[in-house]
C-alpha cells in the first residue's frame, strides 16, 4: 500500500449533564448544554514504506468540570422549590483551551538540531577558554576594586559595568571550570554515543528547544431567581518542543571499541580540539557575535558540518506539544435555604504536531526580549550613552 495522508475525527467524550428545576418533585424545566462541537482530530500518514511524516493531532479527553447535588432556592420563588444538578457543566470550554496552539518552530531549526546532536560536537571551547584566561587578571583587579571601594560601583555606569563583567566574564569562566572538573563524565557519555553510532542501528539523538507553562483561573455561573452558583476552575497550559534525528557512520568503526584511540578521540571531541570546534570558537570570540546569535543561528554552521567523526544524518523531525488541563477547583452558591453541591472533573486537550525537514540552513528569528536580554541591553545603554558624570 502506497503511503498516503489521512484524516480521522471523533466526537466529544462528554455531553454536559443537566440542571433540572423541580416543584413538589415534578420536573418544571431542564437545561442540557451540549459539548458535542469539541471534536478530536488527527491528520497523519499511513502505508509503506514507513518513513517520518508530518502529524497534526488535537485530542480531548477526561470529564469536563461539573457540579452535582440539590439546592433549595430562597423562599418566595413560586415556580420551583429545588434545583437538581447532575454532572452539570456551567460554562463552555475556555477559549484558550479550544483554540490551543503549539509553540511555532523557529526558522533554521534543522541547523540547530544537526549542530546540537552531531557526534563531533564539542563540549568545551578552546578559543573562549583562552579569552577567559587572558581576561582573568583584569577581572580579578575589578573584583579587588569592588571590595576596596564598593561605593564607586553604586553609580549607574559602575553597576552596569560590573553586571556585564559577570555575564561575559565570570559566568563563562565558571561554566568552563565546571565542565573541566566533570570532563571525564562527558568523555564516558561520548564513548557511549560512538558505540551506539557504530552499533548497526545508528545513533538516535533528541534535542530540547523550548517550553513554557501558564496557569489561569476561570469560572462559570448558573442563576435561577436570586440563587447563583459559581464553579471555579484552574486552566494550566504546558507547551514544549524538541527535535529528533538519527546519525549513521560513513566509514567502518575502529578495529576494537576499547582501543585507547577511541577514548582519545572522545576526549578530543569533548575538549573541542578539532578544526570545526576551533572555527566555532573563533566565531564566538569575535566582538558582538553574541548579539547576532540572538537573531540568527548562523554561528552553528561549522558545528553542523563537523566531520571529525565521519557520519551522516537522516531527516530531522521537529515535534511540538501543547497540553491544556481544565480542572474544577471549588463551588459556591448564594441565596439558598439548604442543600449541598459537589464538584469534580478534569478535562484536557492535547495538541501534537510533527514536521520533517532535510534542509540545513541558517534561520532568522526575532528574539523575545526576556529579563536577561533586557538587562544586557540596558547595561550596554548605560555604558555607552549616559553622560560621564554618571561614571
Amino acid at each position: 500500500m502506497a503511503r498516503i495522508s489521512r484524516m480521522r475525527s471523533r466526537g466529544s467524550p462528554y455531553s454536559g449533564g443537566a440542571a433540572t428545576l423541580l416543584k413538589n418533585g415534578a420536573v418544571v424545566s431542564q437545561t442540557k448544554p451540549s459539548r458535542a462541537l469539541y471534536i478530536s482530530t488527527c491528520s497523519d500518514w499511513i502505508g509503506s514504506p514507513v518513513t517520518d511524516s508530518p502529524l497534526d493531532s488535537r485530542q480531548y479527553s477526561g470529564e469536563y468540570p461539573s457540579i452535582s447535588g440539590d439546592l433549595s432556592p430562597t423562599s418566595g420563588v413560586a415556580s420551583a422549590d429545588t434545583i437538581r444538578f447532575e454532572a452539570f457543566t456551567l460554562s463552555a470550554i475556555p477559549s484558550a483551551m479550544s483554540s490551543l496552539t503549539v509553540l511555532p518552530a523557529p526558522n533554521g531549526w534543522m541547523l540547530d538540531l544537526v549542530a546540537g546532536t552531531n557526534p563531533s560536537r564539542p563540549v568545551l571551547n578552546i578559543p573562549e577558554a583562552v579569552e577567559n584566561l587572558v581576561s582573568l587578571p583584569r577581572m580579578l583587579k575589578n573584583l579587588g576594586d569592588l571590595i576596596l571601594s564598593p561605593a564607586s560601583k553604586l553609580k549607574p555606569k559602575g553597576f552596569a559595568g560590573e553586571y556585564l563583567g559577570v555575564q561575559f566574564g565570570w559566568r563563562p569562566l565558571i561554566e568552563d571550570l565546571t565542565k573541566l572538573l566533570d570532563v571525564q563524565s562527558y568523555v564516558i557519555k561520548r564513548n557511549r554515543e560512538l558505540h551506539q553510532l557504530y552499533s548497526g542501528k545508528g545513533l538516535r539523538r533528541r534535542l530540547k528547544f523550548a517550553d513554557d507553562t501558564a496557569v489561569t483561573v476561570t469560572s462559570g455561573q448558573y442563576s435561577f431567581a436570586t440563587t447563583t452558583v459559581t464553579l471555579s476552575c484552574s486552566l494550566t497550559i504546558k507547551r514544549s518542543q524538541w527535535g529528533t534525528i538519527r546519525w549513521y557512520p560513513t566509514t567502518p568503526p575502529p578495529y576494537h571499541p576499547d582501543d585507547p584511540r577511541w577514548n582519545l578521540l572522545s576526549t578530543r571531541l569533548v575538549l573541542g580540539a578539532t578544526p570545526e570546534a576551533m572555527a566555532n570558537g573563533l566565531w564566538k570570540v569575535i566582538p558582538w557575535t553574541w548579539l547576532i546569535g540572538w537573531f540568527s543561528n548562523i554561528g552553528k554552521y561549522t558545528l553542523a558540518h563537523s566531520w571529525t567523526v565521519p557520519a551522516t544524518h537522516s531527516a530531522g523531525c521537529f515535534m511540538s506539544k501543547a497540553e491544556a488541563t481544565w480542572r474544577s477547583a471549588g463551588v459556591s452558591w448564594t441565596n439558598t435555604k439548604g442543600g449541598s453541591l459537589s464538584h469534580s472533573g478534569e478535562a484536557s486537550r492535547v495538541a501534537r504536531t510533527r514536521s520533517v525537514s532535510t534542509t540545513v540552513t541558517a534561520g532568522e528569528n526575532m528574539p523575545y526580549l526576556d529579563m536577561f536580554r533586557l538587562s544586557i541591553l540596558g547595561s550596554l545603554f548605560v555604558q555607552k550613552f549616559l553622560p560621564k558624570k554618571w561614571s
